[in-house]
């Protein structure tokens, strides 16, 4: 079978090689993949700026269907639809055993399409059955394999920043997550969602007010502070999720929240930021950042991809066979797309 496999350090190194069909062991499943979406990490990975060992194959994001199981598995059979995060936890360090599996620090620890377990930019990939989650029935492969980004930003506004009724939430950056993000928002119940972007997301920004968000900022336009402040009578957002991963937004980011507000680091970037923590302590401000997902993440992910409370099909903007993948990340790299999926042959 086809797989893009990242074959040693450095940047590109990434090609279309053929691979073995993957070995079930007795605690996990073999899984045809049906839809795989290009992650920011693969793109950094192809540039050699995130962590992981090769040669690996690459892809996390993903959906597919069940067709072998492993002797030991008993909750998931053939023909089930599934999707799971990209950490296999060791299960017995000291952030497994308080229940934060997705900063596990056991020797043991694998992530798929990074470190120690191939991905799923391939026809067939060999999960542990411990993190599997069944898709919907109403839910299609192409919407499952965006679960997962839906999962990281509602682990972070959900389940560690916390948006309350009548909130006033800045989202910076309409990119996936931050269109994810302001969806999850406006689910928590925030007054108003503030999404900000630059001239080069001029369609994105629309996207953005088609998913509900009350008012878009373009920062190259309008000075977002000025724009913020008006809206909030002067006193600044209560909550700011930076979505971008851009080292100017995270900075500006402290400059938007009101004092005692909370800002949520959402984004990834490979930059250093400069950052002036007297304004957190001057502030009293809660700063969370947040790494994957949780079970719980998860849960509320399906359920309201299901219910259609959170849209993620705009989100698909392009879909690829798995051959013109150097296709799919130059278009992210170019923000020619959203969010690009690979289908295998």
């Amino acid at each position: 079978m086809e797989a893009v496999v990242k074959t040693k350090r450095g940047s590109g190194n990434v090609e279309l090689k053929d691979v073995d069909v993957p070995k079930v062991a007795p605690e996990e499943v073999l899984i045809e993949v049906k839809s795989s979406g290009i992650c920011g990490t693969d793109v950094h990975i192809y540039h050699d700026s995130a962590f992981y060992t090769p040669p690996v194959i690459l892809g996390h994001e993903y959906a597919g269907v069940i067709t072998q199981v492993g002797s030991k598995v008993s909750n998931f059979n053939e023909g089930d639809g599934v999707t799971s995060p990209a950490t296999i936890p060791c299960g017995t360090c000291f952030m497994c055993r308080i229940n934060r599996p997705n900063r596990c620090i056991g020797e043991q620890k694998r992530v798929l399409g990074a470190h120690k377990a191939d991905g799923t930019f391939t026809k067939y990939v060999a999960v542990p059955s411990a993190i599997l989650h069944k898709i919907p029935d109403n839910v299609s492969f192409d919407e499952a394999a965006v679960a997962e980004p839906a999962a990281c930003a509602i682990h972070n506004i959900c389940e560690l920043v916390g948006v309350n009724p009548g909130d006033v939430v800045v989202v910076l950056g309409p990119g996936p997550m931050g269109l994810l993000s302001l969806q999850i928002a406006k689910i928590s119940g925030a007054k108003q969602v503030i999404v900000t972007g630059v001239s080069a997301d001029k369609d994105r920004l629309k996207l953005a007010e088609k998913l509900g968000a009350d008012v878009v900022v373009n920062v190259e336009k309008e000075d977002p502070v000025e724009a913020i402040k008006s809206i909030t009578d002067g006193l600044g957002a209560d909550v700011v999720l930076e979505a971008s991963g851009a080292p100017a937004a995270r900075k500006q980011a402290f400059s938007l929240v009101r004092r005692c507000g909370k800002i949520g680091l959402i984004g990834l970037t490979s930059k250093l930021t400069e950052i002036d923590l007297d304004k957190v302590v001057e502030g009293e401000l809660e700063v969370k950042g947040s790494w994957g997902t949780v079970w719980t993440s998860w849960r509320k992910a399906l359920s309201l991809i299901s219910s259609g409370k959170i849209q993620v099909a705009p989100l698909i903007t392009t879909k690829l066979p798995l051959e013109r993948w150097h296709e799919g990340f130059r278009m992210m790299e170019e923000k020619k797309a959203l969010k690009v999926l690979l289908t295998p042959s």
